[in-house]
């Protein structure tokens, strides 16, 4: 098993870039030129550069044995199986050539999968589906596996159009097949995939409602067993290219495609599209990693982050080859510093909840002594960093990791502080701010209590009449003696804070109470958060 090296490889000569689909049973040769401005064609280059580097995956994969000099590609898993489609001649009865292709008739057939990836023991898929004068491609199979959707030619006009049938098994062999309703005369309806819930059947076709080329489309499947009409997933999927080859998660995260209109390598390129609130996601390249310049499609993956895509690619033996792989995901840093939103002053102690796309807590960071937090982040992908502090209006900022590489994001996010309230507790009226810190076993303020203090500040200034007691308590352990001198130290510390800030003397008396008079009376059995709640400094208002 080789490992690809991450390599963009960008082809524009005489600014003229070709694209072609698929060679193969679900595709026709279709090549368009477009030519460009230097201009424009540097635009497109470095644009592309930009997009295409690896894409937070490093990919390791291989050319598997039961390739031929025909053209195969894996369809779907099929209990401890894998189910392929292959263009090579097995007897008499499967040797008829396709004269529009001058190839063999594509059939189904089935492997078993072992740990390493290599499909074992091909036979015939089933007799009944398999025919011999016609194409048999992808499939889709539901949970139970007793119902099958898979696709079928159908000569139209001297053309062999691919359709999507559905068969069932009611005991041991495929039987009870039908056309699905929602096939049209004289358009190609293939790469049928199931929703995870098999309520959805996702498919490609060229059919009038397509932006251009094969689009990717959907139909329901009712309580009834009918069909809805098919509906195009829309122009954050769809291009004037083609799109082809639909692969969904098995926990409906994300949608994989190969498209030739997005920006890519060259030919047809594998695309992820996230799936968050049912909604598609714009798609992202994934990368020169995985994709190459040629023709790469069939992706289908299962949760342990192995499975199989098909490609034309150099060194391949002949026509379209399957590759096995296995990725691994490429994390990130990302170091944040919160800080207060008017002086710039880091804020240690506040809280980052990390919320990835689809809503799920991903850490809960506490800031240092400096206000900063340190996580890990999978690249192309969008977080919401979530940021409180006892104090401070809570914010949100978004963050989109668009690099593939190893790197090292860095934020800053700012807290707006919120205002001092004046509130009655324990019939006391006093100013209700978070509380004041201090460093263990000392008096001298930490400057994030500096902001804090502000407050208080403002509130005297806008409140001329006003005056307060300051009181500090401590918790109870140490002496109390040792106690009671260091509140009144820190409650001094607080009053000279308010006064070199413009309070007249004669409006701040301070007074340090030790540990006598605890908010949680909970003796020698205290918790840290109960400390932490009798550790305190009261501003009471006196006039």
């Amino acid at each position: 098993m080789r490992k690809f090296t991450p390599a963009v490889l960008i082809l524009l000569a005489l600014f003229t870039v070709t694209f072609a689909t698929a060679q193969g049973p679900e595709a026709e040769a279709i090549e368009t030129s477009e030519t460009y401005s230097n201009v424009a064609a540097k635009d497109i280059e470095n644009r592309a550069i930009k997009a295409l580097d690896p894409n937070g995956f490093m990919y390791e994969f291989k050319n598997l044995n039961i390739n031929t000099k025909y053209s195969e590609h894996a369809t779907a898993f099929f209990r401890d199986k894998v189910i392929v489609s292959s263009a090579k001649k097995i007897g008499a009865f499967y040797g008829k050539m396709d004269k529009n292709t001058n190839t063999g008739f594509h059939n189904l057939y089935c492997g078993d999968l072992n740990t390493k990836g290599d499909i074992k023991n091909l036979v015939n898929f089933s007799r009944s589906i398999n025919t011999r004068g016609n194409h048999e491609g992808s499939v889709a199979l539901t949970d139970a596996q007793n119902v099958v959707f898979f696709t079928r030619s159908v000569e139209e006009n001297g053309v062999h159009n691919l359709k999507i049938f559905k068969g069932e098994m009611p005991e041991y062999e495929w039987t009870n097949f039908e056309m699905l309703p929602f096939n049209k005369e004289g358009y190609a309806i293939e790469n049928p995939v199931l929703s995870p819930d098999n309520k959805t059947i996702y498919f490609s076709s060229n059919m009038p409602g397509s932006k251009g080329g094969y689009d990717l489309f959907s139909v329901t499947i009712n309580e009834d067993g009918t069909y809805s009409e098919p509906m195009n997933l829309g122009s954050e999927i769809n291009t004037h290219k083609d799109e082809r080859f639909p692969y969904i998660m098995g926990d409906n995260s994300a949608l994989y495609f190969s498209s030739n209109g997005h920006y890519n390598l060259g030919g047809l390129d594998v695309f992820e599209s996230k799936i968050i609130d049912g909604k598609f996601n714009f798609p992202i390249n994934m990368g020169s990693s995985l994709n190459s310049t040629e023709d790469d499609f069939g992706f289908m993956m299962d949760q342990s982050n192995s499975g199989f895509f098909t490609s034309n690619r150099a060194g391949g033996k002949g026509g379209n080859d399957i590759y096995y792989f296995k990725r691994e995901k490429t994390t990130q840093l990302l170091q944040g510093t919160i800080v207060d939103s008017k002086t710039n002053m880091i804020l240690p102690n506040a809280t980052v909840t990390v919320v990835d796309a689809y809503g799920r807590i991903v850490e809960k960071i506490t800031t240092d002594d400096k206000g900063v937090f340190t996580t890990t982040v999978i690249p192309y992908n969008s977080y919401t960093l979530h940021a409180s502090k006892d104090g401070f209006i809570e914010t949100d900022e978004e963050f989109e990791s668009f690099r593939g590489d190893d790197f090292k994001h860095k934020m800053t996010i700012k807290l707006p502080q919120a205002k001092a309230e004046i509130v009655v507790e324990e019939e006391k009226m006093m100013i209700k701010i978070e509380n004041i810190y201090f460093d263990y076993n000392k008096w001298i303020l930490k400057d994030e209590s500096t902001l804090s203090l502000n407050k208080i500040v403002d509130v005297l200034n806008e409140n001329p009449n006003m005056k307060i007691e300051i009181n500090a308590h401590t918790d109870n352990r140490g002496r109390a003696n040792y106690n009671n001198k260091l509140s009144n130290k820190r409650a001094s510390a607080a009053r000279a804070y308010l006064l070199e800030n413009g309070v007249a003397a004669n409006r701040v008396i301070s007074n340090g109470f030790g540990e006598s008079q605890p908010l949680v009376d909970c003796g020698s059995k205290c918790s840290e958060a109960q400390h932490e709640t009798n550790r305190r400094i009261e501003f009471i208002i006196v006039e």
